[in-house]
């Protein structure tokens, strides 16, 4: 094996370096591996690196032919180092990271396995969609950024929405809530301060994980006048212009349908432009049906697995079930909706030989448009342990992918939610493909 990158680590100052001996090992959820070169691509340009405190690193000792813990290098103490890829990458594998102090929980980001040869990071993951929606260069002008909110907040000086997604685009540095105020592809309605599930990885709410949520909860319901002065004016404006319910800062948008289906009619009364979407847990395909019925173009629905006990152990939905959502995917189809289903991806859990099965048996319906194989950003050990990894058959990332794309031609995958005039493809037509090693 010629392509062996070398092990990666970090001091408690985040100072990273490069083990003079050891190789890079990863995890694929079952145990530690030396990865294939097929599983790795250079770490895209505006990534993130993040070393992983209460963490032994692990890396592969080439003379003893075997797997070798390091906690001291180079006279310091010394941790693992993860990547985190820019959106539309699909993590592969897990950083290769034994927790030492129980009382350490990672915050929730993906961390994805990384390695370093011929000059540069390389990651354990794989380009899965074509399209650069949030390649970090077209947020590197934070004075433009500034310049925009202001003028929005002065147009729109009452408005709470606009307030709450100037803060978002500032503190938090969504980009969605970005793409707002530079009026490009899609932006954010959220409406939902209350949830029907409990996920274990919930960014916006945390009773379980020892974790702090990464940012808080829109906490006011907004008027349909204050959702349009968002909406239509990006509607309008914006190149490949999306709006979309169901962010990241808010809980489960269909639980307010009402206020979402009164919004769409008054949007679609002032615009044909562009595409009114809603991301959800898909827990009541009645009212799916009524929000295509007023204007509704996409809908993505989130799901862990097709295992009703897995589903309920991450979702711990209250009300509604597996079935309810698995019949908002067909409820959505059949009202003319573009449907994605959002897969959240873990290594050693979503490569589960009997969850592929599963998927591959829900995707023969074809009620699904576009997969998007988006990760699950928890703590690895966490997960782990919870969802009992050790006992499960995974057959790797990358072979349930290519297996996705052979038994599936004309399934789309990707990562980003398509605007109309993005999708590259009608209704039922085949999708443009990406090239994929696997």
């Amino acid at each position: 094996m010629n392509f062996m990158p070398q092990l990666v680590l970090s001091d408690n100052r985040g100072n990273v370096f490069v083990h003079p001996t050891l190789k890079m090992v990863a995890s694929d959820g079952k145990g530690l591996r030396l990865p294939q070169e097929d599983e790795l691509v250079p770490l895209p340009k505006g990534s993130t690196l993040y070393y992983l405190p209460g963490h032994v690193a692990a890396g592969w000792e080439q003379g003893a032919g075997s797997v070798s813990f390091v906690a001291r290098a180079s006279g310091r103490k010394v941790f693992p180092v993860a990547g985190f890829p820019i959106p539309g990458f699909t993590r592969l594998l897990l950083p290769a990271a034994h927790k030492s102090d129980p009382k350490v929980f990672l915050p929730l980001w993906p961390y994805t396995a990384v390695g370093w040869q011929r000059g540069g990071f390389y990651a354990a993951a794989v380009r899965i969609d074509p399209m650069t929606r949030q390649k970090p260069f077209y947020y590197a002008r934070p004075s433009l950024l500034r310049k925009n909110i202001d003028a929005m907040l002065r147009r729109f000086p009452q408005n709470r929405l606009v307030r709450h997604l100037a803060h978002c685009a500032i503190s938090y540095q969504c980009r969605n809530a970005q793409n707002l105020f530079l009026k490009r592809a899609e932006a954010p309605l959220p409406v939902a301060g209350g949830c029907n599930a409990r996920c274990l990885g919930c960014l916006s709410f945390q009773d379980d994980c020892g974790v702090p949520a990464s940012h808080e909860r829109i906490s006011f319901l907004p008027t349909v006048d204050e959702l349009l002065e968002v909406a239509v004016p990006h509607l309008k404006a914006a190149r490949r212009a999306m709006v979309s319910f169901g962010q990241g800062c808010e809980g489960e948008p269909l639980l307010q349908s009402s206020l979402l289906r009164q919004t769409i009619l008054e949007i679609r009364r002032r615009t044909r432009a562009g595409t009114i979407h809603l991301n959800t847990n898909g827990f009541c395909p009645s009212a799916l049906r009524d929000l295509a019925a007023a204007g509704l173009d996409s809908v993505r629905v989130s799901l862990n697995s097709l295992c009703e006990k897995d589903y309920d152990a991450y979702y711990r939905p209250r009300g509604y079930g597996l079935a309810d959502v698995l019949a908002s995917l067909a409820a959505a189809r059949r009202s003319g909706l573009f449907v994605s289903l959002n897969l959240l991806t873990f290594p050693g859990f979503t490569d589960d030989g009997d969850e592929v099965r599963r998927l591959m048996r829900f995707l023969d319906k074809g009620h699904v448009d576009l997969l998007q194989l988006r990760n699950l950003s928890i703590d690895p050990e966490f997960f782990s342990r919870r969802f009992s990894l050790g006992g499960r058959r995974p057959m790797g990332l990358a072979r349930m992918i290519g297996l996705i794309r052979r038994q599936h031609p004309s399934l789309r995958l990707g990562y980003f939610n398509p605007s109309q005039k993005a999708r590259g493809f009608l209704p039922g037509g085949t999708p443009p493909r990406e090239g994929f090693r696997a």
